[in-house]
């Protein structure tokens, strides 16, 4: 027999949408008396079937079951599924033929009734009644074989919630997440806080970024790439304590680790330097990891078993280039860093300055060999445009990163708060935003301007929210952590 077409499906459902208009029945109604959710249902089946109290679930249809004058069907809402029995003989045969002929999986309906164990000793809602709640226009996929396709998967991230059910996992883990570090920073003494958006410059990182236009001013505005010049405008102010949870842009590529638009936490904490916040995200993640895990301070990853024990390793950025590389940052010319990255068959940009340099032969090489939790601390100068100097190694910066599982998961300064020495470093960046390097950052002249009216000893922070998720998810696409990823628009002839 001939399999019936999308199209064909999606008919008769709008044909047995006016089978339902046509009876009186207001197929899309406003409320529902639902008394009970299904989840709790299961919970509490043994006192709910001795009390046989009268009780209400709604959700969606995920399977039909008809046997003559019977029925059974499975119904689901966020918290669980469960079977319910609905009988000619208790909802009426009128009822009882119009649900035969007029509902069809996927739709949501109320159904009424008492808990009851069937035969085999399932526990079941035995029906009374049901009320329409949505009809479905179209089929949903079958769960058996689930959605496979990736791509569908990701424009369609209603149907992937509807049909993949570990997926839901994810975002209940990244909401966790996102609860435990507002709590963690709130309990900390932070204030949370929202900066600007749309930006006049692009700064407080090496990105490129994504332009506007605001049409009323006749300005160009960039999206923002980080928050960081506004966070630290707070502390000049006298906000000591500051973070934002903050949507960011970047215009760069797309790949296992990046999207376009991402989630991160910056935070700024004044009269305190970035040994501090080491020390600070370690307890963070030996507190993090149990609560929204499993209780231990060990993560699986793909083959991998992570350890969030502290303390965590600590390596010198010069020391660990000099021990990868087998090149001294101190006495290295341009010139030695080219011939390296040609060993290493490095695409190298003429537009790459000395730090973008260094930095793509240090994640080709080196970062994605580290796993366990280990910190990268004192960067090269060229690297960090924001970051306060060691006083005794004036080429590198008082600067750490968290890698784990070869990925940046936070980046931290002790902030730079020397006006002079930030004015001539942006004009370092705009130098090589002149010679075509689109990731330099933008020149913030108010910035600076308000760094002369004086900053504190500050450190600051920034993690990736998707990043921290998918390393405790166990996923390796950025695309499984984000709702609705950027996708490039598919065509309306072009097929699923």
């Amino acid at each position: 027999m001939a399999r019936t077409s999308l199209n064909d499906e999606a008919q008769l459902r709008k044909e047995k949408l006016q089978t339902l208009e046509q009876k009186g029945i207001e197929v899309y109604p406003a409320r529902t008396e639902r008394n009970k959710e299904i989840g709790s249902f299961i919970v509490e089946f043994d006192k709910l079937e001795t009390n046989q109290e009268l009780l209400v679930l709604a959700g969606r249809i995920r399977s039909l079951r008809l046997h003559g004058k019977a029925c059974f069907l499975d119904l689901e809402d966020e918290t669980g599924l469960v079977q319910c029995y609905l009988k000619s003989d208790l909802v009426g045969d009128e009822a009882y033929e119009l649900f035969n002929s007029a509902i069809d999986t996927g739709d949501f309906i109320e159904a009424q009734g008492k808990a009851f164990k069937t035969q085999k000793g399932q526990p079941t809602l035995l029906l009374d009644s049901y009320k329409v709640l949505a009809k479905t226009l179209r089929p949903i996929p079958e769960s058996w074989s689930g959605l496979k396709d990736v791509e569908t998967r990701f424009r369609k991230r209603h149907l992937d919630l509807i049909v993949n059910k570990d997926v839901k996992k994810i975002f209940y883990l990244r909401s966790a997440i996102i609860t435990f570090i507002r709590r963690y920073f709130d309990d900390a003494g932070f204030i949370e806080v929202d900066t600007p958006i749309l930006q006049t410059v692009a700064g407080g990182a090496s990105a490129k970024p994504f332009t506007t236009h605001h049409n009323a001013l006749d300005i160009e505005l960039f999206l923002r790439v980080a928050p960081e010049l506004y966070l630290k405008r707070l502390t000049i102010g006298g906000l000591e304590k500051v973070y934002e949870i903050s949507r960011c842009f970047r215009n760069e590529g797309m790949d296992l680790q990046h999207n376009p638009e991402f989630t991160q936490i910056e935070f700024y904490w004044a009269y305190k330097d970035y040994r501090f916040l080491m020390k600070f995200m370690e307890e963070f993640f030996t507190k993090l990891i149990p609560q929204v895990i499993n209780g231990s301070l060990v993560v699986k990853n793909g083959a991998d078993e992570i350890n969030f024990s502290a303390p965590y390793p600590v390596w010198d950025y010069r020391e660990m280039i000099l021990k990868h590389l087998g090149i001294d940052l101190d006495t290295a010319s341009d010139a030695d860093l080219l011939d390296l990255a040609k060993k290493e068959k490095l695409s190298v940009d003429k537009t790459w300055g000395r730090g973008h340099l260094i930095d793509e032969l240090y994640k080709k090489r080196i970062r994605k060999s580290i796993i366990q939790p280990t910190f990268i601390i004192n960067h090269p100068i060229e690297l960090s445009p924001l970051a306060k100097k060691i006083i005794d190694r004036p080429k590198y910066v008082e600067r750490f990163q968290l890698v784990i599982k070869g990925a940046e998961i936070c980046n931290a300064f002790s902030e730079l708060n020397d006006p002079i020495d930030q004015a001539e470093r942006f004009k370092d960046q705009k130098k090589l935003q002149e010679k075509g390097d689109d990731e330099a950052q933008g020149a913030d002249e108010d910035f600076v301007e308000a760094l002369e009216y004086g900053m504190p000893p500050t450190a600051g922070l920034g993690m990736g929210i998707d990043r921290l998720t998918m390393l405790l998810g166990d996923v390796e696409n950025i695309k499984e952590v984000i709702l609705f990823p950027t996708m490039k628009p598919k065509n309306n002839n072009d097929k699923e």
